[in-house]
């Protein structure tokens, strides 16, 4: 067993030593076997005449041998290897593009994946991370849609559960005031319970956890400063441990600094955690997020029903009907899973790429395989098989693509990278490194091996068809292998095109969504204007009097600055994304719409909000100097609340009612009087529905969170200086936050639509170069296979305008077919992916706004264009046809 392996070893990689002891051992076998001949009496020459005919040939001999040994196929593949790269140098011009465009398309699937990956698959980073599970109330009715969650029902889990090892809850992090060493600015801030680290895995780095005495009132003034926050801010100093710092103005002692691996990665990564106090009423403390650790053996589903069983013993005991369920759900899966949808999309239009690159790439090797004709004819009249060819073939094939894969692979990472600097901040629900890491590779690996067999499976078909008398003649172009290979190329490059036409289809959805939404009516202007927020936090602003005198006085102050026109204030901007708070409303002495009433967004602003904005007022009159505390409660509506709640009916003077939500902890308000109407504005984004939005006085209803805007001559840096100092100068302990122009904010709202068009159009763009180089080797292998009969026509009096119109009708039939595929698949996969593609009411995880999937002019326009670029590629070989000199043609003959 040694000994065999130890020869087939010797073979395969001392090769040329043991052909020469093959060669010697062979001869001495047949120059023995002569001898034996001739001692019998023969002639030395019949006696080596016999020897041979009882041997053999000797070629055959040592093909046996060979296959004997056992690692002929490793032989062969290292033939063909070192074949595919002579042939590889022998084109170095052919071999760069067949390379290079299979590297953009694997480069691309590559940049692609790594993103999917690290988004969605990758775990997160916590200790047996795929046991922690997000936990949460889901509405019985609709298992999607998810419920508040309050401290009871908490409580009651993280007692009587024993599916977990670790149960733990968390508030979703909150920007507050943060003053140490005698500055101010703003941090995150996680209220958590006290056994989260455990839960989580990873023990505090410096110091203690927090204490479960420490989940209560009087107790919970302790903090854990964030390892990122303690090297920044503290310079890593270990001293820091049991000093104070200020939390909104309330003095906390910090008792420990994370672990440096502690990342949530799908949040605004906490700064400072601070104890969730547990013995506060139930109905202060709701939306509780829990996670939890799932004990082995026992799986999502069971622990969703357990909960479940205690969340219906508990509120049967309150006598409260149970209307929802537990969800238990792993914790990366929730957080990543609303992102998979776009990305998956990105990840389909790269895909047609990497298909376009292959077909390509096929069709190149194609045209190459006319000129190796000859050399495939000879082999195989030497003894090669079809087998033995196409197996080289796809050996060249695998060369190409592992060279166009490794380039790719390192191509996909600097492209993901690029991807998410630019990919605005929301888009990606992880906040994590893109790497080339094992799994990156691997598909990088399967990519160049699907490539390979789909590249070369069409020449290696071709390769071994050749006919050895057409192919052996002088300069002949190999007609018998023409047709076929031809009628490949065709559909070949109708593949192309019709992935190109879906491709480009998909551009000018996004470029008509781009334009609609750079041009649609955002309801403001305040071009230049200078935006920024405070947070009145801590004691000395408890009461809403002196929330109101601060502001007062800031507005003051901003006014009084040199070259000031315009000051104004509210608890949330256009394009912003502030809510300030919601509210459901009832129009007085009517029922209220749908269960809860009309979810409607409510702003507190200052009298000259609407002048400051050029906000259009539709009716009625803005708020004044005698809308105040005393006076009575009024109200403006926008125009999408307006008809929502009036219909047609003139809102003017009517009366809306505020209601309660027991359930959130929302009491009712006392009742305003609606005194006008005001256009809609774009709240979040660009590609937004319109919202229902309420505004009321900031004297009636002042509120701690304001945003301000300064329209002022000043230059930007200045002013942002001056305003800085006007803030500081009120409190030193209220960061200033958030500030940007308005301009800024239009910019910012269009960065995700920008930035899908660049992406879509991009692709779009690689894919009709490669369909053009496809189209141009096409027609110009149609020219060159069709040379004799051009040179004739032109000698027998043939227009050279006839000889041009019919090599540009070989690529228009092509295109033909190319267009009408690609019309039907554009339209199916906008069937299929109009889910994806739209924006759903009310929700922003749509990509297409204002357009039809179905839209005709926008297909018109991409059969128009990729028409256009098959004409262009078509011309420059067709041109040459028309240009056939008929002496240099005759002499194919």
């Amino acid at each position: 067993m040694m000994s065999d392996l130890w020869i087939r070893l010797r073979a395969l990689f001392r090769h040329k030593s043991v052909e020469r002891e093959l060669d010697d051992e062979l001869r001495f076998h047949f120059e023995q076997q002569a001898l034996k001949y001739a001692r019998a009496g023969m002639t030395r020459e019949e006696a080596l005449r016999r020897a041979r005919l009882e041997f053999g040939g000797l070629d055959q001999v040592k093909e046996e041998c060979r296959d004997a040994r056992g690692v002929r196929l490793l032989e062969t593949l290292a033939q063909d290897t070192r074949y595919s790269l002579r042939m590889l140098r022998k084109s170095p011009g052919f071999s760069f593009v067949a390379v290079l465009t299979l590297a953009l398309g694997i480069g691309a699937s590559s940049a692609i994946f790594s993103i999917l990956e690290a988004q969605l698959w990758r775990s997160l980073p916590f200790p047996d991370a795929e046991r922690l599970m997000d936990v949460h109330l889901a509405l019985r009715s609709n298992p999607k849609q998810w419920d508040v969650l309050g401290i009871g029902a908490f409580r009651a889990w993280q007692e009587q559960s024993r599916s977990f090892t670790g149960l733990s809850g968390y508030l979703y992090t909150e920007e507050r005031n943060f003053t140490a060493n005698g500055t101010s600015e703003r941090a995150n801030v996680m209220a958590v319970t006290s056994d989260i680290f455990s839960t989580l895995g990873l023990s505090p780095m410096r110091g203690r956890a927090f204490l479960p005495e420490e989940e209560m009132a009087g107790r919970d003034h302790v903090a854990i400063l964030s390892h990122s926050l303690w090297r920044d801010r503290f310079l890593s100093d270990p001293a820091v441990l049991g000093k104070s710092i200020a939390i909104d103005g309330a003095s906390y002692t910090v008792v420990g600094i994370a672990s440096d691996v502690l990342r949530f990665e799908y949040i605004d990564e906490p700064e400072i955690f601070v104890p969730l106090d547990l013995e506060q009423p139930a109905e202060a403390l709701r939306d509780v997020y829990v996670v939890g650790r799932l004990a082995r053996h026992v799986s999502a589903e069971r622990a969703g029903e357990e909960l479940t069983a205690i969340l219906e013993r508990e509120q049967k005991s309150e006598g409260v009907p149970l209307e929802d369920v537990a969800a238990v759900e792993g914790l990366r899966e929730t957080w990543t899973g609303f992102a998979a949808r776009p990305l998956r999309f990105f990840a389909g239009a790269v895909a047609l790429v990497l298909l376009i690159a292959c077909v390509n790439t096929a069709g190149l090797l194609l045209a190459r395989g006319l000129a190796r004709q000859r050399e495939f004819a000879l082999r195989a009249a030497l003894g090669a098989g079809r087998s033995r060819i196409a197996g080289q073939v796809l050996v060249e094939t695998a060369m190409m693509a592992v060279l166009g894969g490794a380039s790719g692979a390192l191509a996909g990472v600097w492209l993901a990278r690029w991807f998410v600097v630019f990919l605005p901040e929301d888009a990606l629900p992880r906040h994590t490194e893109i790497s080339l890491d094992a799994r990156v590779l691997l598909f990088a690996l399967l990519a160049s091996f699907l490539s390979a067999l789909l590249v070369g499976l069409a020449p290696a078909v071709f390769a071994g068809r050749g006919d050895l008398h057409d192919a052996l003649r002088q300069n002949a172009p190999g007609r018998s292998a023409a047709r076929p290979q031809l009628r490949a190329r065709r559909l070949l490059v109708a593949l192309e095109l019709a992935l190109g036409l879906v491709l480009l289809f998909g551009a000018g959805l996004f470029t008509s969504t781009f334009v609609r939404l750079e041009q649609a009516p955002r309801g403001f202007e305040a071009p230049g204007a200078l935006s920024f927020e405070v947070a009145l936090r801590g004691g000395r602003y408890a009461k809403l009097d002196q929330v109101e005198r601060y502001f007062d006085q800031l507005t003051d102050r901003l006014r009084s600055l040199p070259g000031a026109r315009e000051v104004t204030l509210g608890s949330g901007l256009p394009l912003t994304g502030t809510t300030g708070f919601f509210a459901q409303l009832k129009v007085a002495g009517r029922p209220a719409i749908g269960r809860w009433g009309t979810h409607t967004i409510v702003h507190s602003i200052a009298p000259n909000y609407f002048r400051a904005l050029h906000i259009h007022l539709l009716a009625g009159r803005s708020f004044g100097p005698q809308d105040t505390e005393s006076s009575p409660q009024v109200a403006i509506l926008n125009r999408n609340a307006a008809r929502t709640l009036f219909g047609r009916a003139d809102p003017l003077g009517k009366v809306l009612e505020f209601l309660s939500d027991e359930k959130r902890g929302v009491p009712a308000a006392p009742p305003v009087e609606v005194i006008g109407v005001a256009e809609n504005t774009q709240e979040f984004g660009a590609d937004e529905v319109p919202f229902d939005v309420m505004y009321l006085p900031f004297a009636q209803h002042p509120v701690p969170s304001a945003f301000l805007l300064v329209d002022s001559a000043l230059p930007r840096g200045a002013l942002a200086g001056v305003i800085r100092s006007a803030t500081y100068g009120l409190d030193k302990d209220q960061p200033v936050f958030d500030m940007r122009t308005m301009d800024d904010r239009v910019d910012d709202s269009l960065r995700g639509a920008r930035f899908n068009l660049f992406l879509v159009g991009a692709l779009a763009s690689l894919g009709i170069v490669l369909v053009s180089v496809g189209v141009f080797g096409t027609v110009a292998y149609f020219v060159r296979q069709r040379t004799q009969e051009f040179g004739i026509r032109l000698a027998l009096g043939a227009r050279p305008l006839e000889i041009l119109r019919q090599a540009i009708g070989q690529s228009l039939r092509m295109g033909a077919v190319g267009l009408a595929l690609g019309v039907a698949w554009s339209l199916i996969l906008g069937h299929l992916l109009r889910h994806t593609l739209y924006l759903a009411p009310h929700e922003h995880s749509g990509m297409l706004y204002g357009v039809n999937i179905y839209d005709p002019y926008v297909l018109a326009g991409a059969c128009a264009l990729l028409t256009l670029a098959l004409l262009l590629a078509s011309y420059v070989p067709a041109r040459r046809a028309m240009r056939v000199d008929p002496m240099v043609a005759l002499r194919y003959e």
